[in-house]
């Protein structure tokens, strides 16, 4: 069962078109980026939908607005850049992240079976050799990393089809100084342009407040967690190149856009992030506005909602959308 496959109209297949913040303070519609001719693949999952407090297996596929919705906002950009694969699966509830992890696991390894057969079946059917990336957020990051884990980080030649992996939100972590072990044995993190077979991962918080992340997202004693600024990597910069903003409705009172007609809100080089250290070895990506920009940021970060425990974690492909766009097309050509 796919969400998203080449050749559909579907959820990744919708308008993508933006309203653009200009630096001038003016509002500038943006068409939506041409679908990729390259040979590249793309294979996306989506993060925890499900909102049920009871712990459980998602296994009602009756509506799909939810996934397609996370879809839109994370993935679908990417097909400027790849081909792009979406398997739907049978997540966990978040209400099973509020259980002890022995009782976790076992709604964990159904979940993870869906994402493993998803990837074996795309990889007999439809990559024929082609250079794979591998896209997750949250419950899809950690799905990317099992995927790691059992079908790449041992297999040499896999390794090699890996253009770059991006499980983001979910906690990754290397010994102090390291680029390799910890999470993975053979998979590095990525710290330089052009680098490829490698993984970037962050989580992000507001600039300047003080994190105090769950105890499940601190790394093993002598380790840290994976920090890697896309921008960084893309473009040599801090500063994101463009931030898309899916404006839902429920949550339109975040965003200071009157009158957007558009799906999305775009700036450039509004927002900027650092990776900082915080607390026992958690690493996090630090976002803020660019000092000195005279526009009215769309995305309010004084909001107290998005100074919690969570963070900006819902948003963590937001920000530095284009530029984690931007590095797939540039590893790809």
């Amino acid at each position: 069962m796919w969400l998203c496959l080449p050749g559909r109209e579907d959820a990744c297949a919708r308008s993508l078109d933006a309203t653009e913040i200009t630096a001038a303070g003016t509002n500038v519609v943006r068409d939506r980026d041409a679908p990729s001719k390259d040979a590249i693949d793309c294979f996306y999952v989506y993060p925890t939908v499900d909102l049920s407090l009871a712990p459980a297996n998602h296994t009602d596929f009756r509506d799909l607005h939810p996934m397609s919705e996370a879809a839109i906002a994370q993935a679908a950009r990417f097909r400027s850049a790849c081909t792009l694969y979406v398997p739907l699966y049978r997540q966990i509830t978040i209400g099973v992240y509020l259980r002890k992890p022995s009782e976790k696991q076992p709604y964990t390894d159904v979940a993870v079976s869906d994402v493993l057969s998803a990837f074996d079946h795309y990889l007999r059917t439809w990559n024929h050799g082609r250079k794979i990336v591998l896209l997750g957020h949250s419950q899809g990051g950690e799905m990317i990393v099992e995927l790691l884990k059992r079908r790449f980080d041992e297999d040499a030649k896999l390794r090699k089809q890996l253009l770059v992996a991006m499980p983001i939100g979910w906690a990754m972590e290397v010994p102090r100084g390291k680029t390799t072990g910890g999470t993975f044995q053979n998979l590095p993190v990525c710290t330089k342009p052009g680098e490829t077979g490698c993984v970037v991962g962050y989580r992000s918080h507001v600039a300047g407040t003080k994190v105090a992340p769950n105890a499940r997202h601190l790394p093993q004693a002598g380790n840290e967690t994976v920090c890697v600024n896309p921008a960084e990597l893309a473009h040599g910069t801090t500063k994101f190149s463009r931030s898309f903003f899916l404006v839902r409705d429920k949550f339109r009172g975040f965003f200071h856009v009157p009158e957007i007609t558009t799906p999305f809100v775009m700036a450039r080089e509004l927002y900027e992030g650092r990776c900082v250290d915080g607390e026992n070895g958690y690493r996090y990506l630090a976002i803020d506005v660019v000092p000195g920009d005279s526009r009215t940021p769309p995305l309010d970060l004084e909001n107290r909602w998005l100074h919690g425990e969570l963070g900006l974690h819902v948003l963590d492909y937001q920000f530095p959308q284009g530029d984690l766009v931007d590095l797939v097309a540039a590893l790809g050509h």
